[in-house]
């Protein structure tokens, strides 16, 4: 079997990105008995560390799909008729989007592609800056969801959604869930000290962390507030607050001109910081060392950071959304995602009690130990085989 694979979104930093470079990359590795053909841009394929038995096609494009399908973009017609065209040279069995962030159409191949969440349609006022560009990205979306073969995507409670959206039935939308990556494993002593170092932070100084996108749905704003509340109420003593996450290069709308804004209204440059995008190990490090990893988000498809941090027995305070509620069930501290008050109680109760804390993060860390993307590689091929038959 000759399997095509959407590689344009194999370097994106979000979770996009690393859904492909797990579920995908564990896929080929299971399956060498099938032919991979990996579709990648030149600007990404520099930077891209493709499975080592999949087979690369580069398609000269004009711009990178990770820059052109971004927030404030458009991706040409040209550039979406070379890919096209690339595909429709070779004889395939089928063809995978691991996300529906890159899809261009396929012609006369049966088509997988994953639908991660309804972010853009529940927020495209905090996602696509223009009418315009929120009209293109509605028509990409249908328009993948009415060719593809099979549908799949990353969580029940994103399930949900997407089949109230599109109006499309619940058994058309399979799930394959996501889990943390590998290398999100506890951190101590010398290893430690040399990621928190990475990050500009000494190993005895406290801090609290949020780490993912600096983008407007992720609420960041919000956590800002409660931060400053719990500063006022307790002075001396206060962690810091880092703030991990690129403030230069956003695929969505970026908060990052908000969040500055913010921390210098409260006086608090000394006391947040801002790494910008770190390495998985510097994260991983980050996770393991922070007194709780909050995550405000507005809406979520699956939640990878929560996720991460939980792998990493780290205690986690998240917004109350249907995808933090699947994944981490009690092993969670939750709030309202824009209550700032019931937020700053929170850090204020994980700040004074070193039992919650342990206890919080060792019940997360169970909650989360059976997350496999051993699981998520077997349902993409299980798709996968199901739409080839259909050619």
């Amino acid at each position: 079997m000759r399997v095509g694979v959407d590689a344009t979104s194999w370097v994106n930093r979000r979770g996009f990105g690393r859904f492909a470079r797990n579920a995908v990359g564990r896929l080929v590795e299971s399956d060498p008995a099938t032919e991979y053909l990996f579709y990648i841009d030149r600007q990404s394929a520099d930077g891209a560390d493709l499975p080592p038995h999949a087979e690369e096609r580069r398609v000269e494009l004009g711009e990178a799909p990770s820059e052109a399908a971004a927030a404030g973009s458009s991706r040409s017609l040209r550039d979406l008729l070379r890919l096209t065209r690339a595909v429709r040279r070779e004889r395939l069995d089928a063809f995978l989007f691991p996300s529906v962030y890159t899809y261009f159409p396929v012609l006369g191949t049966p088509t997988v592609v994953g639908l991660h969440d309804t972010i853009v349609e529940e927020l495209p006022d905090l996602t696509v800056p223009s009418r315009r560009e929120r009209a293109a990205v509605g028509l990409k979306h249908r328009v993948a969801v009415r060719r593809a073969s099979r549908l799949f995507t990353v969580s029940e409670a994103s399930r949900a959604a997407i089949v109230a959206h599109f109006g499309i039935a619940p058994e058309r939308l399979r799930l394959v869930p996501e889990a943390p990556d590998p290398v999100f494993t506890p951190r101590e002593g010398e290893r430690l000290a040399a990621g928190l170092a990475e990050a500009g932070l000494e190993p005895d100084e406290a801090f609290f962390l949020f780490a993912g996108g600096i983008s407007p749905h992720k609420n960041v704003e919000t956590l800002i507030e409660a931060y400053a509340l719990s500063s006022r109420r307790r002075g001396e003593g206060m962690p810091l607050l880092v703030l991990a996450g690129d403030l230069e290069r956003e695929a969505y709308l970026s908060s990052a001109a908000s969040v500055r804004e913010r921390i210098a209204r409260h006086g608090l440059e000394e006391a947040v910081r801002l790494p910008g995008f770190v390495s998985d190990e510097a994260l991983a490090c980050l996770y393991s060392g922070a007194t709780a990893v909050v995550i405000p988000s507005l809406a979520e498809g699956f939640g990878l950071p929560a996720v991460e941090a939980a792998a990493c027995g780290t205690p986690v305070a998240l917004s109350d959304l249907p995808p933090h509620r699947e994944t981490l069930g009690d092993a969670a501290l939750f709030f309202p995602p824009t209550d700032v008050e019931a937020l700053g109680a929170i850090l204020d109760r994980l700040i004074d009690d070193e039992a919650l804390r342990r206890d919080v993060g060792n019940r997360a860390r169970r909650a989360v130990s059976g997350l496999t993307w051993d699981a998520a590689a077997a349902e993409l091929g299980t798709l996968i085989r199901e739409a080839a038959r259909l050619r």
